[in-house]
């Protein structure tokens, strides 16, 4: 009989919606480190906490008035209802024994409430749980052992501030280093207590008159605290100091090694939650992978709009540059599911941008992203315009390669020169290469001009002729026409201040020749165009501007 009530009321529960909306309600607000209710929260207990710890404090050398006990019976009620609370959302009781009992159909009552009474009671052997109980239960003041345990009310604020929680974990992460460490001091604090006892506890030291003064001297001597009250008076017990003394130097060092290596790490992990918890605020984000200099100035371009997006990459030092600029940025492989989950890409990420420095990790990451989200836009970045091909059937949108797209940019400024004479490409990155293909398509007479043999070898290969020489050298300069008939100059160097001394070199020979000189950021443009250029490109910035104007496009902008 018994049996089929808890049954019957375990499905009661399991189809009212009343219910489960009240209970998602008390755990968003007790658990949901992403809700807003639960900030709220978490101040009114902490002020809770602390002005009764005041109490406490106060009421030792003072007479309070009784109001003020009464506003402590009121927040040890609402400590009740919390431990209540968080009780009541740790698990489902009833699932449990639906579960049990489709599982084993035959179980006695007892079998059957077994599983679902554990799980709900293991709540109270946790840390934080038993602590809220030694917060609650020392209500009889007289007894001086219950109001000392009234301060672990003081530990409950550790439940409220995530960052405290996370340095705490420490604790837990290096335990074996702890207790390694408490073993050691152990051993140590017991030799030189027992030894000093034996040397200065039969009367030669009158301050040592039990073994527990001798403990207390070797726990103050070890941490280097010396407070001086007891100092030893024979040569052997001054002996054993020294030893104790050079012992704890050691114990200290290694504990602080231990301290800063783990805590370093957790306020790693702190920050990222941070930035994790920012994210779920967000209705829908535009997710960056990769943050180079296409990134950057992708980055730039969504800010200026007022886009939400976050900046993710596995190079620390390039997510703390985008921390500094102020993005939402994580260190994290976006190869792994939980970290998808973490960013909620299923709910809100509606566009990604590929962009890493390899084109095999792009190939991963949109088929991470589509294998998880099918609804993701995700446009991508090349380095090889051979891998356009298998980037679009893994799922992207549209491949940029942007050194085509910069070529085409200065192809323009060519095209509106009427009857050039003759023009020269300087360099072999990869803009240069483009453009030298579409000048060899277009029958123009140029010529391709680079600085060392192994890229005459390089462009052989490609089926280009290409000269070599050294243009920073203005002989060299006139010897190919510049001041003659050159009417275009391409500086195209991979190495940013040779295509400026070129720059310089070609415009103080020439002051109508047309100069196009390759950049990367918006400094190097300026200074470019102070050296003398006409006009620069920067491939990284058009091939952002071109993902952007595609999001754009996409949210019918």
């Amino acid at each position: 009989m018994l049996k089929k009530k808890l049954l019957s009321f375990a499905n009661k529960l399991e189809a009212s919606p009343v219910y489960k909306e009240k209970k998602a309600l008390a755990y968003e607000i007790l658990e949901d480190h992403n809700s807003s209710k639960k900030k709220y929260f978490d101040f009114a207990m902490i002020f809770l906490v602390i002005s009764t710890i005041m109490i406490i404090i106060l009421e030792i050398k003072n007479d309070l008035p009784p109001y003020v006990y009464l506003y402590e019976s009121f927040a040890i009620f609402i400590f009740i209802i919390e431990l209540l609370g968080r009780f009541w959302v740790a698990s489902d009781g009833h699932k449990i024994l639906l579960k049990t009992h489709k599982a084993d159909q035959g179980l006695s009552t007892f079998a059957l409430v077994k599983p679902a009474f554990l799980k709900k009671f293991s709540f109270f052997l946790k840390p934080m749980s038993i602590i809220d109980l030694l917060a609650i239960i020392p209500t009889y003041r007289p007894l001086r052992i219950l109001r000392f345990l009234l301060l672990f009310r003081l530990f409950k604020v550790f439940r409220y501030t995530n960052s405290l929680n996370f340095l705490m974990r420490v604790f837990i992460e290096k335990r074996f280093e702890f207790m390694t460490l408490l073993m050691i001091f152990t051993f140590m604090v017991f030799f030189a207590s027992t030894a000093i006892y034996i040397f200065e506890g039969a009367g030669e030291n009158a301050n040592i008159t039990s073994f527990y003064d001798a403990i207390y001297w070797a726990v103050i001597t070890i941490t280097t605290v010396g407070y001086g009250d007891i100092s030893p008076v024979t040569p052997q017990g001054r002996f054993v100091t020294m030893l104790l003394i050079i012992g704890g130097i050691g114990i200290i060092s290694f504990m602080t090694s231990i301290m800063t290596t783990a805590m370093t790490q957790k306020l790693q992990e702190a920050k990222s939650h941070q930035v994790v918890s920012k994210v779920a605020k967000l209705k829908s984000y535009i997710l960056l992978c990769g943050y180079g200099k296409m990134g950057k100035v992708l980055a730039k371009e969504l800010e200026m709009v007022g886009k939400d997006f976050v900046v993710i990459d596995r190079d620390y030092e390039r997510i703390e540059e985008a921390k500094k600029e102020g993005f939402l940025a994580l260190q994290v492989d976006i190869n792994d599911v939980e970290t998808l989950k973490e960013l909620q890409c299923q709910e809100k990420v509606n566009f990604a941008v590929a962009m890493s420095d390899s084109d095999v990790f792009n190939l991963s990451t949109i088929l991470s992203l589509k294998s998880f989200n099918k609804n993701i836009i995700v446009f991508a970045r090349t380095h090889n315009i051979k891998v356009k091909k298998k980037l679009e059937i893994a799922g992207a949108k549209e491949v940029i390669y942007p050194y085509a797209t910069a070529a085409s940019v200065g192809l323009e400024h060519l095209e509106k020169e009427e009857n050039p004479k003759k023009i020269i490409i300087y360099g072999y990155a990869k803009t240069a290469f483009v453009i030298v293909q579409t000048l060899s398509l277009r029958k123009e007479d140029f010529i391709f001009v680079v600085n060392s043999p192994e890229k005459v070898k390089i462009a052989q290969a490609d089926g280009f002729k290409a000269i070599l020489s050294d243009l920073s050298d203005d002989e060299n300069l006139l010897k190919i026409g510049i001041s003659k008939d050159v009417k275009v100059l391409f500086c195209m160097s991979k190495d940013y201040n040779q295509n400026l001394f070129v720059t310089l070199s070609a415009r103080v020979l020439d002051k109508e020749l047309k100069i196009i000189s390759l950049c990367a950021t918006k400094e190097e443009a300026e200074k470019m165009l102070l050296a003398g250029a006409n006009y620069t490109i920067n491939p990284y910035e058009i091939g952002a501007k071109r993902v952007f104007r595609l999001i754009k496009k996409e949210e019918g902008e």
